[in-house]
């Protein structure tokens, strides 16, 4: 009979890209992963055939995707270091520090551990991010990475040996946050007090829209450096279990009237556009601002028994004052984050 102990999802950060490292740092509670090596095939027709000849494979590359319910243990905190590049820890070890868009972002070695071996997927960057909180769930956070050709050294062309198993172990014992400890704020900060009782469920993405045709060079089949940065993106969607006309405006939220008119929210640090905080207790949880966002236009309607909700969409934008588009906040009793051996993400 096959054991789950034998799958895992395990992570370290790399020293040089596209260098292996064989020991992971931070372990995953990864609901499903899809880790899997592509190529193109290049096929050779000719003037004299009716097919095509000739073939061979082109570009070797590796993406890679996995989803988890939303919790600050060492693995989400990494994850979301790649999409943000800087960790600042708080004065109180574990608790309030920060993740800000300034810097390189790092790659990772991801260590699949899949039921006889453990697969090596190396050079690989964080793409994108999803997070979504809706009533009756845990609040759920998913990541896609790309990057070089799994099994690969980059650094002397070798292959690297499917390996034996490692035993996981985890740095957090504490819950994921669920819909109950999820709160948005609008113009201000979330928080256990301050949010709105209107909101039904939210969704984020966080993009960095690789360039992965930028990454080879002639003389080699796979990337030979971290797929460049494109246009960074924040989306997302907001849904209240009602219309929301004016007089139901209790915390900022944005109403019917003023979205259709169009909305435009430009926050500050102290009091961003939109803010999502992720509950577990008061000494776990994971916030985000977004200082500057710009609505669509609403929709709302109705059908058969369905009560009335009202959906809107979203982006961040850049914010001068701030120098940025987002940042993260987050504590944790993570023993990675706490003590006197506290972990600096960006080392």
């Amino acid at each position: 009979m096959t054991s789950y102990a034998n799958r895992y999802v395990s992570m370290v950060k790399e020293g040089t890209y596209g260098t292996p490292i064989t020991t992971a740092t931070a372990f995953g509670e990864v609901d499903d992963e899809g880790f899997t090596e592509s190529f193109d095939v290049l096929s050779r027709p000719d003037m004299n055939r009716y097919g095509a000849s000739k073939a061979l494979d082109s570009k070797h590359y590796a993406d890679g995707s996995y989803s988890m319910p939303l919790q600050p243990d060492r693995f989400t905190m990494m994850s979301l270091h790649g999409l943000f590049g800087t960790h600042t820890a708080g004065g109180t070890a574990g608790t309030d520090d920060t993740l800000t868009e300034v810097g390189a972002l790092p790659s990772y070695t991801y260590l699949v551990g899949r039921d006889d071996n453990a697969f090596t997927y190396a050079g690989q960057v964080i793409s994108d991010c999803s997070i979504s909180a809706s009533v009756g769930e845990y609040a759920m956070i998913s990541f896609n990475t790309t990057g070089m050709r799994s099994q690969f050294n980059l650094s002397n062309g070798a292959t690297v040996a499917l390996a034996s198993l490692a035993s996981p172990s985890y740095d957090y014992t504490g819950d994921a946050a669920h819909f109950v400890g999820a709160y948005v704020n609008f113009e201000d900060v979330a928080s256990t007090s301050a949010y709105s009782k209107l909101v039904q469920s939210i969704s984020i993405d966080i993009k960095t829209n690789r360039d992965m045709d930028n990454s080879y060079g002639l003389g080699d089949s796979t990337c030979t450096r971290a797929p460049p940065i494109g246009l960074r993106e924040i989306t997302g969607s907001i849904t209240f279990h009602k219309n929301v006309l004016t007089g139901d405006v209790a915390t900022d939220e944005v109403d019917f009237s003023s979205l259709i008119a169009g909305e435009f929210h430009d926050g500050t640090a102290t009091n961003p556009a939109l803010s999502v905080l992720f509950y577990v207790d008061a000494n776990n949880k994971i916030r985000l601002d977004v200082t500057k966002v710009h609505y669509e236009a609403p929709t709302t309607n109705v059908s058969g028994r369905d009560q009335q909700t009202m959906s809107v969409n979203f982006m961040g934008l850049y914010d001068a004052g701030t120098t940025s588009m987002s940042k993260i906040t987050f504590s944790s009793t993570s023993t990675a984050f706490t003590g006197g051996a506290k972990v600096d993400l960006d080392a």
